[in-house]
């Protein structure tokens, strides 16, 4: 008996071989999709962080105003933290690019060299990867750098540079326009000594705690590092400390020599006081002794009295001076820290490793890849059980009587379930095996690692083959189509012999429903439905699956060109200057500004949100200005960013001084490049403590001629129009992965489903041919009212699908990027969807009429009692 019922295996998969190869279809695609996703993001995970530790990775990064002394370098080295020196010069090249030039790392952060080997002289260097790449570099060609043409030696990655960003704060990296170079201690120098870099050189530095402290404790020590003027060498520090705290010092010298003279006056006339005292006392001795005449010595003493009273009264009057003199200087003093605020800490910026953008970046973002496609997974299983359970039922009805008999033999139920369970069982774990090794070809993982190699500068990673992934896409599959089975098969066959022999059906769904005020065709359509409702939410269920996947393309697509449309657009500046040493009064054709940067955290990333006061007549952010320090006007990026809408109040931290800044948003103004809060420029510096006329931002609509010395960076419209279509760039491949994995599946769902409908009518199919019934009215009957399921499904999963991932895409998609754009997409999406679902119906349902013609009236007499 068994023999048989493995034959009648054989014999079912020649007879449904279409249904069970689209089946394998379904799940190979699936098993494909889901593992190639979850296995590059394993691999870019582990492989990172294993480059990461292995080339030790900074615990963190501070910056300071003058570099450290060798004493408290040396002092935190004995306490147990590693620190080593990252000072960079950024120079221009080629035009508009820029490259920052370190000094090759010895402890920290140090280089993963993938092509040629570290430099061995002067004039050889190791430049970043990307950079490279995107430049069409290689080992042995030449790179100018700041009048020095330099030999590329190697090529390769740092561990603090993953995500290349230019500043941290930036919303995206541009690799074309901007890369890293690492020389000797020797080159930096020499390219130090000529003054050619675009901008000051940064005191930053990198360390390492070694257990041995916590990122807090460490900052507190830094806090306390000051310096004095005279040990910075700069000559724009000089100009600026001399205009700034050097007029503090002179108004303090001067004060202090007023007091000092105060006083000197006040102990003359005290001294000329007591001297008085013994001119008295020695007269009085010299007038006995000689016996003068009284009148004589009476004259003089008056004499000498009034002239101790007058010296008495000045010197009370002195003493009286200097009193005033200290109190006007300690008042004068407090006025003038006032008006001159500088704080003299050498400490600039602290950031610990997990505050850093740039570190873990393609790790962190692929994270997001693991979980949505550990989701997504899930999802698609449960979509393949659903059909599975179908599948089942349908030949369970078909094969009704063959059961009936085989029962009647002696078959036991356990042989028959397993007979069942056998071949959807082995499709599923063939197709299984196929779509986990696509996954492991160059197709799969390595085709999904190469979108974060793309953006990110990574070193080689190995494919990361992680056990569960290999239970997912093998064992899964199989193991759902024997459960649901089993469990579909044994409420199937717990009905009686008779019921099984007779094929007794229950009565469909609907028909007491009265439809007589229907046409015989609209009618039949509408039992037609109602019989096969659990057929029809299954492609429901599958278009609605398809409609998230393509939802998922289409706002990734639609992100990504409003990002490059929106940032050009909003950048209304030709440059922005941002000053480490401002001049003390602004370019005469730029609009000063004053910006701070603040932090806020959301989805477990925490951002800088820069704070920037605008004068009104600041003509390149259409921004109305409060009178307020507290109602501000923010950007449509952080707006989109954080939920925030006018009314809302929002909180900042200022993580330098650990205070928290509440704020009310009055507005929300469209500006997508940069997490921004306005304010006016008065306002900003009375709330930051500044003295008036403070600025370290000018914006202009032309190049201004200011020394690179000052500078801390200079940003240009050039710089955001190159970098704007990086992301449509980027995720060029998964938008097109995903739009065709939501047609596939939408298509093969659909074609399964309708192919299970016309199987299950197949018998009336005949019967109502022998009536006269021709095959385009047999069409219109069973085929067309699937036309009223797939349009609803597609009226109701279109905007469910957009609406969910609208919700998911800000904390979920794009959590960790810098950035608020808008997902929208045109009105016209809408219905051109809806009319793609539609025509991709109409290809299936022509492709079934082909079935359609096949039942003959035959099958009539072959399911006869």
């Amino acid at each position: 008996m068994q023999r048989v019922l493995r034959k009648r295996i054989w014999r079912d998969f020649k007879a449904n071989a279409a249904r069970y190869i689209a089946l394998s279809i379904l799940i190979i695609l699936a098993m494909y999709l889901v593992v190639s996703i979850v296995g590059a993001a394993e691999s870019v995970i582990i492989g990172t962080y294993q480059s990461d530790d292995e080339h030790n990775i900074e615990d963190g990064q501070f910056l300071l105003f003058i570099p450290m002394k060798d004493s408290e370098s040396k002092e935190l080295e004995n306490a147990g933290i590693t620190i080593e020196p990252m000072f960079f010069m950024d120079y221009e090249i080629e035009g508009s690019k820029t490259i920052r030039v370190y000094k090759e790392r010895k402890e920290i952060n140090l280089n993963a060299v993938t092509f040629g080997s570290a430099p061995s002289d002067n004039d050889e260097v190791i430049l970043e990867r990307k950079y490279a790449e995107n430049n069409h570099l290689s080992v042995g060609d030449a790179i100018t750098v700041g009048g020095h043409k330099l030999t590329i030696s190697g090529i390769g990655s740092t561990p603090d540079y993953t995500d290349p960003k230019k500043s941290i704060a930036d919303a995206m990296c541009d690799s074309s326009n901007f890369g890293l170079i690492f020389v000797t201690d020797e080159m930096y120098d020499i390219l130090k000594s000529e003054g050619n870099s675009i901008q000051s050189e940064e005191y930053y530095y990198s360390y390492l705690l070694n257990d041995t402290m916590t990122d807090d404790e460490l900052k507190e020590r830094l806090k306390d590092l000051s310096f004095d003027a005279a040990q910075v060498s700069d000559e724009y520090f000089e100009e600026y400390w001399n205009q700034t705290m050097g007029q503090k010092e002179k108004f303090k010298a001067a004060l202090a020599d007023m007091s000092e003279g105060a006083e000197a006056l006040s102990e003359g006339l005290s001294t000329l006081n007591d001297s008085s005292d013994e001119l008295i006392d020695g007269f009085s001795r010299l007038s006995g002794e000689l016996s003068l005449p009284k009148a004589y010595t009476d004259s003089f003493r008056n004499g000498i009295t009034e002239y101790t009273d007058g010296v008495r009264e000045a010197a009370d009057g002195a003493r009286k001076l200097s009193d005033g003199a200290d109190e006007f200087k300690k008042e004068t003093e407090d006025v003038i820290d006032g008006i001159f605020k500088y704080d003299n800490g050498n400490l600039q910026m602290f950031l610990p490793a997990d505050e850093n953008s740039r570190l873990h970046a393609a790790a962190t973002d692929v994270e997001i890849n693991k979980t949505s496609g550990l989701a997504a997974g899930v999802i698609i299983i449960i979509l393949i059980a659903y059909v599975l359970s179908v599948f089942v039922v349908h030949s369970i009805d078909q094969e009704s009587q063959v059961i009936g008999a085989l029962y009647a033999l002696g078959v036991k139920r356990k042989d028959l379930i397993r007979s069942y369970i056998a071949l959807p069982s082995a499709i599923a774990f063939i197709s299984g095996i196929i779509g986990t090794a696509l996954s492991f070809s160059g197709i799969g993982i390595p085709s999904m690692m190469s979108s974060a190699y793309d953006y990110y500068s990574l070193p080689d990673v190995d494919i990361y083959y992680a056990p569960y992934l290999f239970v997912y896409g093998i064992i899964l599959p199989p193991l759902i189509a024997a459960i649901v089975n089993a469990l579909v098969i044994r409420k199937k066959l717990n009905r009686p012999v008779l019921q099984l022999l007779k094929n007794e059906q229950k009565i469909s769904r609907g028909k007491d429903i009265n439809l007589n005020r229907f046409r015989f065709i609209t009618a039949f359509k509408i039992r037609q439905m109602l019989r096969e409702s659990r057929t029809a939410l299954t492609v429901v269920f599958g278009l609605f699956i398809s409609m998230l996947l393509l939802m998922m393309s289409l706002n990734i697509n639609y992100y990504c060109g409003n990002t490059n449309e929106q940032f050009i657009e909003d950048t209304k500046f030709s440059f922005m200057y941002t000053y480490k040493y401002p001049e003390e009064e602004a370019p005469e054709d730029g609009y000063k500004a004053f910006a701070k940067t603040m932090k806020k955290e959301i989805y477990g990333y925490e951002f800088d949100v820069t704070v920037m006061g605008i004068t009104e007549d600041n003509p390149f952010f259409n921004v109305t200005l409060s009178d307020s320090m507290s109602d501000v006007s923010i950007s449509s990026s952080i707006a989109v960013k954080f939920n925030l809408t006018a009314g809302d109040v929002f909180s900042v931290e200022d993580t330098d001084s650990e205070r928290y800044y509440a704020f009310r948003v009055a507005e929300v103004t469209q500006y997508s490049p940069g997490f921004m809060i306005f304010m006016p420029y008065e306002k900003a510096l009375e709330l930051f403590d500044r003295q008036d006329g403070y600025y370290n931002v000018v914006f202009s609509d032309h190049a201004l001629d200011i020394d690179s010395g000052r500078l801390i960076s200079t940003t240009a419209k050039s710089d955001v129009e190159k970098s704007a279509g990086i992301f449509t760039a980027q995720m060029q491949s998964i938008i097109v992965t995903l739009l065709a994995v939501s047609i596939i599946i939408f298509v093969v769902v659909m074609y399964l489903m309708m192919k299970v409908m016309v199987d299950r009518s197949s018998y009336h199919i005949a019967l109502i041919k022998i009536f006269g019934y021709r095959n385009k009215e047999v069409k219109k009957m069973y085929l067309d009212g699937n036309l009223y399921v797939v349009a609803v499904g597609a009226l109701i999963s279109i905007p469910l699908a957009k609406r969910i991932m609208d919700a998911l895409y800000q904390p979920v998609f794009v959590a960790n990027i810098a950035s608020g754009v808008s997902t929208d997409f045109p009105a016209w999406i809408y219905p051109a969807v809806f009319a793609g679902v539609l025509v991709l119906y109409f290809i299936v349902n022509n492709l079934l009429i082909g079935r359609i013609k096949k039942m003959v009236p035959a099958e009539v007499l072959k399911n006869r009692e």
